[in-house]
C-alpha cells in the first residue's frame, strides 16, 4: 500500500470478456477471436487529492509499433480526472480503483501485444508506471 500522500498502479492485465476477474490470461481472446478485458488497478492514501492524468496505451510488440485501435476507452484514458471521486471507492485508510474495458481485437491474428499506463497528478509529485504481461490475440 502506498503512503498517506500517495498513489500507485499495482495491476494491468488483459483477461476474457465475461471470465472470473482478476485472472490473467495470455491468449484473451481465444479460442474464438472475440472481444477481450483491460483491467487496471491503482490504490491511492486518503491524503491524495486533486487532479490525476492517466493515460493507457497499447503496443504491438510484433510489428514493433503503437496499437491506437487497441487503446482502452475511460477511464483506463482519463485527463484531469479527480481522485476521492468515483470511478474511486474508499476501503479504510485507502483509495481502489479497480476498474475494466472491453476491447474488440484487430483483424490481424497472432501478433503479441503489451498494454503501459502512466499515472501522474497535476503537479507531478505522484507518478507511476505499469505494464502489463505480454499477450497474443486471435482473430
Amino acid at each position: 500500500m502506498p503512503n498517506f500522500n500517495d498513489a500507485k498502479l499495482t495491476s494491468l492485465y488483459v483477461s476474457e470478456e465475461g471470465a472470473v476477474q482478476d485472472i490473467e490470461d495470455e491468449a484473451p481472446n481465444a479460442p474464438a477471436g472475440g472481444k477481450f478485458r483491460v483491467t487496471l488497478e491503482m490504490v491511492a492514501g486518503e491524503g491524495v487529492l486533486g487532479e490525476y492524468d492517466l493515460i493507457t496505451t497499447c503496443a504491438d510488440l510484433t510489428e514493433t509499433a503503437a496499437a491506437p485501435a487497441l487503446n482502452p476507452a475511460a477511464p483506463l484514458n482519463a485527463t484531469s480526472a479527480h481522485f476521492q471521486q468515483v470511478p474511486w471507492v474508499h476501503d479504510g485508510l485507502h483509495w481502489v480503483f479497480n476498474q475494466s474495458v472491453t476491447v474488440a481485437p484487430p483483424k490481424v491474428s497472432g501478433h503479441v501485444y503489451r498494454y503501459t499506463a502512466a499515472l501522474r497528478n497535476s503537479n507531478g509529485q505522484i507518478v507511476s508506471l505499469r505494464q502489463s504481461e505480454p499477450f497474443i490475440l486471435l482473430a
